[in-house]
């Protein structure tokens, strides 16, 4: 289950806090939400969508990275997965600009997070696009900033990103 902070943290004394391993820690708004490592079918959702995205990836000047931490206007997210292009140097430990595609996989305690603040949060950071991802329905729904759209797709469609113009996913090698 998320858990918040009650009192509200600046990005230095975030910086400063003492961290467990098995805990997740983001700053959204001063607030600190912490939440648990995620289940074993929110990590094989993740697991899959890397794979594909590493492969299609392969030999372009992008990069998939899972769990890094992104800073921008004082907050701290950390989504499950994270494409970055044009990096020629990954020695940093926050990544201080907008990812093409960041994703997040649903589950109970991250849900409202995920789907309401998080999203408000990667349009304003200049992210391309922003999937959510749901293991529960089997489905992914693309929200592309650019464009002002949205997309659902189901475990049995192909999903298409409008970011790069040919990567195609079978939802159906994500949701088995």
């Amino acid at each position: 289950m998320e858990q918040y902070s009650t009192k509200r943290f600046s990005l230095e004394e975030f910086n400063k806090l003492e961290v467990k391993d098995e805990i997740k820690y983001e700053l959204i708004d001063g607030i600190v939400l912490m939440s648990p490592r995620p289940n074993y079918k929110h990590q094989e959702v993740m697991s899959r969508l890397n794979l594909e995205l590493s492969i299609y990836l392969e030999g372009k000047p992008c990069k998939v990275f899972t769990e890094s931490e992104l800073e921008f206007n004082n907050d701290v997210l950390i989504p499950d997965i994270s494409v970055i292009c044009g990096l020629e140097n990954t020695d940093f430990q926050r990544y201080k600009n907008a990812p093409h595609i960041v994703i997040e996989i649903l589950n109970l305690s991250s849900r409202y997070t995920d789907t309401f603040t998080k999203l408000y949060k990667y349009e304003l950071f200049g992210v391309k696009e922003y999937w959510i991802a749901n293991p529960k329905t089997k489905t992914i729904t693309i929200y592309n900033f650019e464009n002002k759209s949205n997309n659902e797709f189901s475990k049995h469609e192909n999903l298409i990103s409008s970011v790069f113009d040919d990567l195609v996913i079978n939802l159906s090698s994500i949701f088995m």
